[in-house]
């Protein structure tokens, strides 16, 4: 933790105004590694009688040789809101390094504390734009013990947090490629087990999965490298439109949890992001009364008119939400929500359009893609960039 302006000063001239003082060697010392329960608790030498501790008699205490059982929730919170150089951290590390090993049953060698640092840098994850730090780390850390009951969503946590500090560090190559390991099996364990977790949904793991398929968001998204020449424009594999198709995942996780949605914990965001948002992705008039409200270029281009409604004509829904996305101020990461809430409404009839590299759709996602790029996060630039920029050279080779 650093120290408030001027203090660190303080505290150097205090310490120079004072007399040199003359240091003695300790007296050697037995440590008491046997100590009741209480003393070790306490961090004072104990006499280690038994059946109780002089200590321990003399202050009234409950005096145990049994180990304290300390309550994983209370040391997980403990170590993630310690700082990393602090001794709580320290003490920490170790404690929920094996947690992580036994709940994801590490292969032999993997080290346990580049999970457990990956997990407090996840933690420590926010931005002033998308709200206050403490709200965003109370979620987070919910989020870290959810992880704690369901292994698929710790694979997650620790390949985000790992991707993230691959691609906004500079390390030396080593640790680069040490860290493209780590995130790779991760996401690997992450993926496996959340398809098999799917087909058991319910009120017991909704959570594991909603959190889990908020970060794969993340994975399915991220681009490596700026490369245009991978778009699915330039391709006949459906698969290469998956970082987009794959974001109804959250949508049918929805539909299928309503009986019990009230009981998650991302329950409350959800309501208040749909409430934020009604407007744009709920509240619509109905079929074929107005174009009121539709950016006219795109509906125009889109071939939509008075008497256009949502099942004549495919692109109505996109472009009609799209619109009301323009109209969103401020632009950039506060809209964030709004923005990604646009692909998880999207219809097979506008995918398919896609992939069948229709002018329309291809203008209509080239739009939301500069739209989405204005929020500037590490993991959307690359693939923004280059689908941008692929979707703009398919279409000039049209002659558009």
């Amino acid at each position: 933790m650093s120290l408030p302006a001027g203090q660190g000063i303080l505290q150097l001239q205090l310490l120079a105004s004072k007399p040199e003082r003359i240091y003695h060697a300790r007296r050697a010392h037995r440590k008491s590694r046997a100590g009741c329960a209480k003393c070790k608790q306490r961090r004072v030498k104990c006499d280690e009688s038994k059946p109780h501790c002089v200590r321990c008699q003399k202050l009234h205490l409950d005096c145990s040789y049994e180990p304290i059982n300390t309550n994983p929730e209370q040391a997980v919170t403990r170590f993630l809101t310690s700082s990393p150089d602090s001794r709580a951290y320290s003490m920490g590390l170790d404690a929920v390094g094996a947690q992580i090993h036994k709940l994801l049953q590490l292969p032999a060698g993997a080290s346990p504390s580049v999970r457990v640092q990956a997990l407090h840098h996840f933690y420590e994850l926010s931005d002033p734009a998308l709200g206050p730090h403490a709200v965003q780390a109370d979620m987070q850390r919910q989020v870290i013990q959810q992880g704690f009951e369901s292994p698929f969503l710790m694979h997650a946590i620790i390949a985000s947090a790992t991707s993230h500090l691959r691609s906004t560090t500079t390390p030396d190559q080593t640790l680069h490629h040490s860290r493209a390991a780590t995130e790779a099996y991760h996401w690997h364990h992450a993926i496996t087990g959340y398809a098999a977790e799917l087909p058991r949904i319910g009120p017991q793991n909704m959570d594991g999965l909603f959190s889990a398929c908020l970060l794969l968001t993340l994975r399915s998204f991220e681009l490596e490298h700026y490369d245009p020449l991978s778009s699915f424009v330039f391709s006949s594999d459906p698969s290469a439109l998956n970082w987009l198709t794959l974001q109804v995942g959250l949508r049918r996780l929805l539909e299928a949890t309503v009986p019990w949605q009230t009981q998650s914990m991302w329950w409350d965001v959800f309501m208040e992001s749909a409430a934020k948002h009604w407007a744009i992705f709920e509240d619509h008039p109905p079929s074929g009364l107005s174009l009121e409200g539709l950016d006219p270029r795109l509906a125009e281009l889109c071939g939509i008119d008075e008497r256009t409604s949502a099942e004549g004509n495919v692109y109505y829904e996109p472009v009609r939400m799209l619109s009301g996305l323009l109209r969103l101020q401020p632009r950039g990461i506060r809209s964030l929500v709004a923005y990604t809430g646009w692909m998880g409404r999207l219809e097979q009839g506008f995918f398919d359009c896609l992939l069948r590299k229709e002018p329309p759709a291809l203008v209509v996602l080239r739009a939301w893609l500069e739209l989405l790029g204005t929020a500037e996060l590490w993991w959307l630039g690359n693939r923004v960039r280059s689908e941008v920029q692929a979707i703009t050279w398919f279409l000039e080779g049209l002659g558009l």
